[in-house]
């Protein structure tokens, strides 16, 4: 994928592993994402109150001191319910219980893996109903039924 295709998404990375944060960043970066990275999910929350601009995705590991991934999900998820979500951890994925909606990926993983996971939780569309205009005050009349 061409890193010029991704230039206008934003991904706020989470991960108090600092090893595995050198990682992903240096690789979301060569993919041209935009990143906002943070050691932990209260970092990660506060810089995401300080940033003015849409965040596409919030990578995040689930276990980090003082806020877990999830609270961070759920907290950011209020914020900015467009953002999406995508879990990381080495707790087996039974464990989990994921809001509708977000993704999970598990550790160990390789960039590939993790690249295009990415990519295509990014590339997926709304369901159509969120972009239909909303209908208020329009009554729509049922059809009329000839009588037999």
């Amino acid at each position: 994928m061409a890193p010029e295709a991704n230039s206008d998404k934003t991904i706020l990375f989470a991960d108090d592993d600092g090893q595995l944060q050198k990682f992903v960043s240096a690789l979301l970066a060569r993919c041209g994402y935009n990143l906002i990275i943070a050691g932990n999910g209260q970092e990660a929350l506060q810089k995401a109150r300080e940033f003015d601009g849409v965040i596409d995705l919030l990578l995040s590991d689930v276990e980090m001191p003082g806020m877990t991934g999830i609270e961070l999900a759920i907290q950011l998820n209020q914020e900015r319910p467009d953002t999406k979500i995508l879990l990381i951890s080495g707790l087996p994925s039974g464990v989990l219980v994921l809001n509708s909606g977000w993704q999970f990926l598990p550790k160990p993983f390789v960039s590939e893996m993790l690249r295009d996971r990415i990519r295509d939780f990014l590339s997926e569309q709304p369901p159509i109903k969120e972009h239909l205009p909303e209908a208020d005050g329009i009554k729509v009349a049922a059809p009329k039924v000839a009588p037999n």
